[in-house]
């Protein structure tokens, strides 16, 4: 049962596309996109592992961010705080519907599950995250009223400046879920240092980490990603047992 629908939040609508077996088993992942990007994700990726989670009983739930995709808004005027709070506001519809809840995000997608999950209404309720390529952004530097351009897509350096503030690696730390995390060897935006930091991070917390060799940021080749997607299976199975 698939539904496609725009979702009022405050003054913009946001685009959904919502994913459910029938019937649903009231579980749920919630699928961020990242910076420039939209609900399909990189190669449709988003799609064929939400086709994958729907086949195992699992709901899914991809929108475009505001000011991005489908969403109104100008992606100019794009937030990270409002990209975190569009996680939270999600997150909480399902918890409240009485819905098991998994978050996954890709690059700053990731990087703002992260955050939301350090958020008063999601603290301890959230079992598990995926998160590939994550983007902690500790070393942005640029003037946050700005205006820069990245493939095609103006934006003020006050995204950044908000994704950094929120301290990702201290959101990481809080977190008490089981985590899955995805980089690429060779990722082109995130230094191999801080990269390191992220794995070593994740993996004192006893969790799942894989990195792709020969990958870069996004998109990752077809065969590498397989692997990716049934081990994200199973940690979000495992992970949202009633």
């Amino acid at each position: 049962m698939n539904s496609v629908y725009f979702e009022k939040i405050g003054l913009k609508d946001i685009f959904c596309y919502l994913a459910e077996p029938e019937p649903t088993q009231k579980k749920i992942v919630i699928m961020t996109h990242g910076f420039r990007g939209s609900s399909i994700g990189p190669a449709r990726t988003f799609v064929d592992f939400e086709r994958l989670l729907v086949a195992n009983g699992i709901s899914v739930l991809r929108f475009d961010q505001p000011n991005s995709g489908n969403s109104s808004g100008d992606h100019l005027d794009s937030s990270f705080n409002e990209w975190v709070n569009t996680v939270v506001y999600f997150s909480k519809k399902y918890l409240d519907a009485g819905y098991r809840v998994a978050l996954f995000g890709q690059s700053m997608g990731a990087t703002a599950v992260v955050a939301a999950t350090s958020k008063a209404e999601l603290k301890g309720k959230i079992p598990c995250v995926i998160l590939w390529v994550p983007d902690p952004k500790t070393d942005y530097d640029e003037a946050s009223n700005d205006i820069y351009e990245e493939n095609g897509q103006k934006y003020r350096g006050n995204f950044f400046e908000e994704a950094k503030n929120t301290d990702f690696f201290q959101c990481l730390k809080k977190f008490s879920g089981n985590i899955h995390l995805v980089y690429g060897e060779n990722d082109r935006f995130i230094s191999p240092e801080l990269r390191d930091r992220v794995i070593e991070q994740v993996k004192s917390k006893n969790q799942s980490v894989i990195l792709l060799k020969n990958q870069n940021h996004s998109p990752w080749d077809y065969d590498a990603i397989q692997p990716v997607y049934l081990e994200g299976l199973k940690l979000i199975k495992d992970s949202l047992v009633s």
